[in-house]
């Protein structure tokens, strides 16, 4: 097997570290020992090794700088090139990088594994020359990611981990509590280039049908001093929170939910910002009681960014099988993507993945320990979870062009300027990274593809399961 020398810049951030050790795990797979890992100087010997990869940006790897012909515009975009048995893995920034190391396995090794002729299995390392190879790419959708509750979450690292490998890069976080470990939680998601987006509740519960709308003196306050006991202090990225608009009616107790929710997030919001005015607040908005007063939803203050949820059938709805009035939902989506303007950061909550248990739910009583927990604990959650993957991922399966013409109509509305997280909950992806979320997240990152081809070539990553 080829002795391989892995040349890297300055690694000044965690993003770049995140980076050359991901890279080193790929290549221990495929030539079974670690490749050399070098910083770049003139006078490196490097007659030794019979590949040399480079890695970085041309701002911190003075090889890239003088070497690539690539011209890179896009944050996270990245460039692949390989020649003559030397590799470069150039990123526009640390999270192109990142990224350009992934689908380096995505695009080129595996790429190669499969030739479909006489030989199932091909290892482009074992080739005298490594095939000569050359692709570009960046995201389609700028914030890609995943919401949670995060007492469902039972390992952080492997869940954000496994968020890398599929370039996803928000996470939204539901809590009753702030966690206990939430800096370091934050601390490991930023090396993976992951912004963490707290989440929690702004007169959002199980029993808010009975709240009183006409009554709500001093709810505001009490928000802002949670937020202050609980959040200023432990890092992220923003705060996400739900009020009481997740009804099936339009009114409560008379009065106009839209207009009531408006009013009451203006009023809770101008708290925030007064004191906190770089914050950055999202607004998960349940359509199911606005869809018919959206007229109110423009009033919302534009600070705060829009994230819809329960627009429709899938993938909007918790069941991967209703897709009935596909075609109004997505006129509803073409809708609410502009109503405060061309502007406006477009934000979504997608569905159609595993979900809370709610027959079995709980409050959590105070703050937790989040994400650890024993192997065996683990071993029993995915062992509960292998049948209601069998059935998501059957119709994923005949759904998925439904779910990506969701997505591209989406891009095409807004061209980028887009969040859209699904909702992954209690489905053991921190130990498994299921075929549905795996082709999910490469819907994201190019709208372009066709499904056919996308469907394939995830699934013939090493790492997809299938239920």
């Amino acid at each position: 097997m080829k002795k391989i020398a892995v040349i890297y810049g300055q690694l000044e951030h965690e993003i770049q570290k995140t980076a050359l050790g991901e890279l080193s795990k790929i290549l221990l797979d495929y030539t079974l020992e670690y490749p050399t890992c070098l910083k770049y100087s003139e006078d490196l010997k490097l007659s030794p090794y019979q590949v040399i990869i480079y890695l970085g940006t041309k701002e911190n790897n003075p090889y890239i700088q003088k070497s690539s012909p690539a011209v890179l515009s896009q944050e996270e975009q990245y460039f692949l090139q390989v020649e003559n048995n030397t590799v470069l893995i150039e990123g526009y920034d640390d999270a192109g990088v990142l990224y350009g190391v992934v689908d380096f396995y995505h695009k080129y090794i595996g790429g190669f594994e499969y030739p479909g002729n006489s030989r199932y299995w091909i290892n482009p390392f074992e080739k005298e020359t490594l095939p000569d190879f050359s692709y570009s790419s960046c995201p389609s959708v700028r914030e890609r990611g995943l919401w949670t509750w995060g007492h469902v979450i039972y390992d952080y690292r492997g869940y954000l981990d496994n968020m890398m490998r599929l370039k996803l890069n928000r996470v939204i976080i539901w809590n009753d509590y702030a966690p206990v470990n939430a800096a370091e939680i934050v601390a490991y998601a930023h090396a993976r280039n992951i912004a963490v987006i707290w989440g929690f509740s702004w007169l959002w519960d199980t029993g808010f049908a009975n709240l009183d709308l006409n009554h709500l003196e001093g709810e505001s306050e009490r928000i802002l001093e949670k937020y202050e006991r609980e959040y200023a202090g432990i890092g992220g990225d923003g705060i996400y929170f739900q009020t009481f608009t997740e009804l099936r009616q339009d009114n409560l107790g008379g009065v106009l939910i839209a207009e009531a929710a408006a009013a009451f997030v203006n009023r809770t919001a101008a708290l925030f910002f007064e004191k906190y005015p770089d914050i950055k607040i999202q607004f998960g908005l349940h359509a199911t009681s606005v869809k018919t007063r959206l007229e109110y939803l423009r009033a919302v203050d534009p600070r705060i960014r829009i994230v819809w949820e329960d627009c429709g059938s899938l993938p909007f709805s918790y069941g991967p099988q209703d897709i009935r009035g596909f075609e109004e939902t997505k006129r509803f989506v073409q809708t609410i993507a502009h109503l405060r303007g061309e502007d406006d950061c477009f934000g979504v909550v997608t569905k159609g993945l595993t979900k809370l248990d709610w027959s079995q739910f709980e409050h959590m009583t105070g703050p937790q320990v989040l994400g650890v927990s024993s192997e065996g604990m683990k071993e029993n959650r995915i062992a509960r979870k292998h049948r209601i993957w069998r059935f998501i991922q059957a119709y994923w399966l005949i759904h998925a062009d439904k779910v990506y013409e969701m997505v591209q109509e989406m891009c095409r509305l807004k061209e980028g300027d887009l969040c859209i997280a699904a909702l992954l909950e209690d489905g053991m992806f921190e130990e498994n990274i299921m075929y549905p979320v795996a082709l999910y997240a490469e819907m994201l990152w190019d709208c372009h593809a066709d499904i056919k081809t996308l469907m394939k070539d995830v699934a013939l990553r090493n790492y997809v399961i299938f239920a």
